[in-house]
């Protein structure tokens, strides 16, 4: 077919793909394509194909509290003693309801835009079930029971993750020690419009705000994508798919991020497509992870179609 395809493997998703916008930058290497089409999604549900057009970003932090040289013994300092876990507590509170998940920090949601009726109604055709992700993922409840509030929270809204708290005794029992130090974890899920610089700079000011002895450092940020899921390329994805599998996907987002996405939507402005093939039950990052021969075979097809559409597009 007269479409000349190119192979780029970028091999450091998994750490936010730090050198990747360098490589980009050197043209002989890797001149600018037409289109780009990355196979690194999921579907929903099996017998139901789901294409992604938009990815999360990821602005990630560390909050760091030191009010003392080293741990000290409650019960000969404890009332006077500051206590940088129950501060940090404190200021992830300010940050965050816990129950329903809505961030604090003013100015957050300033530049989210909520999902379009046509969006939600692709959402829903996903094959997406409440009660079979609560069990693929081990969930005994959640913060919403219905799968369009789920779906809206999980692929269209931002985050704000607790992720982990150091300091102090954790091993088995209590040890009553008033810890020296403290560090809290987090990170903010971003949508489209929320540039995860700008987001770490509104963090570190509310912080600020609410105890002005925590230290704000960044750790890993990764751009928010918005494709396409209408035009000539989406159309091109509709007919491959349904060639391969016999139905026209669902266009849908994905709440994870993928850094070498957005890099070169940055750095070439190309229509960037997604033909992904995995399920939730191949069991992805998993140690027994793996990809059965239906949907391998269903995407060979695919991809051949995908290909024979943009040899018609480039003769029309």
């Amino acid at each position: 077919m007269p479409v000349n395809i190119r192979f780029l493997w970028e091999l450091e998703e998994e750490i936010g793909s730090p050198n990747f916008a360098a490589a980009l930058k050197n043209r002989r290497a890797i001149p600018r394509p037409d289109s780009v089409v990355v196979s690194d999604t999921i579907w929903i549900a099996k017998g139901r194909p789901a294409m992604p057009y938009g990815l999360r970003g990821l602005a990630g932090a560390r909050l760091t509290l030191r009010t003392g040289a080293n741990d000290a013994h409650s019960g000969v300092t404890g009332g006077a003693a500051r206590n940088p876990l129950a501060e940090l507590c404190a200021v992830a509170h300010a940050c965050m309801d816990a129950r329903t998940g809505r961030v604090k920090i003013p100015g957050f949601y300033d530049k989210v835009a909520a999902p379009t009726k046509s969006e939600m109604r692709n959402f829903l055709a996903s094959g997406f079930n409440v009660e079979r992700f609560k069990t693929v993922h081990g969930f005994t409840s959640l913060r919403a029971t219905k799968a369009e509030d789920v779906l809206r929270r999980i692929w269209a809204s931002p985050t704000f993750e607790v992720h982990g708290l150091v300091g102090g005794y954790t091993g088995p029992g209590v040890k009553t020690v008033v810890p020296g130090h403290g560090e809290l974890k987090i990170s903010m899920r971003l949508v489209p419009n929320q540039e995860p610089e700008k987001m770490f700079a509104l963090l570190k000011r509310f912080v600020k705000t609410q105890n002005p002895d925590v230290t704000v450092e960044p750790e890993g940020m990764l751009q928010p994508f918005r494709g396409v899921f209408d035009g000539p390329y989406a159309g091109a994805i509709r007919r491959a798919v349904r060639t391969g599998f016999g139905k026209e996907p669902a266009f849908i987002r994905e709440g994870g991020s993928i850094g070498a996405v957005a890099t070169m939507q940055r750095q070439w402005k190309v229509p960037i497509l997604f033909l992904g093939l995995s399920l939730p039950e191949h069991g992805y990052h998993a140690p027994n992870e793996y990809f059965d021969w239906g949907q391998a075979s269903g995407g060979m097809k695919a991809f051949a179609a995908y290909f024979e559409e943009l040899a018609k597009m480039k003769r029309g």
